[in-house]
Formats: structure tokens, C-alpha cells, sequence
């Protein structure tokens, strides 16, 4: 199947000046990822369930998420919601972001590969912890 693409001139011009770089692989790539990417939120949409917890600023709150990351230890369970946005509970306290990216570069979780490991996996996303050594 052959198909065309619309690539901005602001992305165009820096492309051109690399005569090595195989674009149709590239787009190739990216559109396996993504639809890798929407076949794990389809499986996490089928696992979803109603949790109800107490938080500390905003009393009892519930929503519908599936649930991929718990530490007993430190009493932290991830969620994913069915907006596919990331819930985080520790103790009596709800984080929320938008993405894993957001999460992934906020320096609070950065202390967190287990959690950040768990939801890279169930978001299909790919995610290295970098080490400063």
C-alpha cells in the first residue's frame, strides 16, 4: 500500500540535510509504535474497575482505572484511567498527570524506576532509566 504524508516545512528542510536518513523507515517505525501503543490501551481498557480511596485534601474520591503498580512497602499504587491518564497514590495523597512523559521528567518520581518501569509497560511506552555514572 503506498501512502502519502504531509511533513511541515519547519520538519521538511532539517530532513533534507540528512541524505542518509530513510524516511519511509522512519515513518514506518514511528506508526508500529503507535499502533503498539493503542493495542496496550485496549488491553487496559478491559481491565478496568471502580477505586475508592480517602485522600487527605480531597476526602473519599473514586474513579475507574486498572491498577499496574502497587508497593506494599511504601503504599504506592499506580493506576491507569479510563482517559488513559496516570493516577498515583502514596499513602493518603492522589497525583495525577496527563502522560507518562509528564510523570516520566517529574523530578519527584524520578527516584521511582519500579513505578515508571510498570507504566511505561502497560502504556506501551518505551522508557530507559538514565544513570549518572
Amino acid at each position: 500500500m503506498k501512502m502519502t504524508i504531509y511533513v511541515p516545512d519547519e520538519l521538511a528542510e532539517p530532513v533534507k540535510e540528512h541524505d542518509d536518513l530513510n524516511v519511509s523507515a522512519v515513518c514506518q517505525d514511528a506508526l508500529r509504535r503507535e499502533l503498539a501503543r493503542r493495542e496496550e490501551f485496549a488491553k487496559l481498557d478491559k481491565g478496568m474497575e471502580r477505586h475508592v480511596m480517602y485522600t487527605e485534601d480531597r476526602g473519599q474520591v473514586a474513579f475507574v482505572a486498572k491498577q499496574v503498580f502497587h508497593n506494599d512497602r511504601h503504599e504506592i499504587s499506580a493506576y491507569i484511567t479510563r482517559r488513559h491518564r496516570i493516577a498515583v497514590s502514596v499513602s493518603d495523597e492522589l497525583y495525577e498527570w496527563d502522560s507518562f512523559e509528564e510523570i516520566a521528567s517529574d523530578p519527584n518520581w524520578a527516584g521511582s524506576p519500579g513505578l515508571l518501569a510498570a507504566l511505561a509497560e502497560a502504556l506501551g511506552e518505551e522508557h530507559v532509566t538514565e544513570l549518572d555514572i
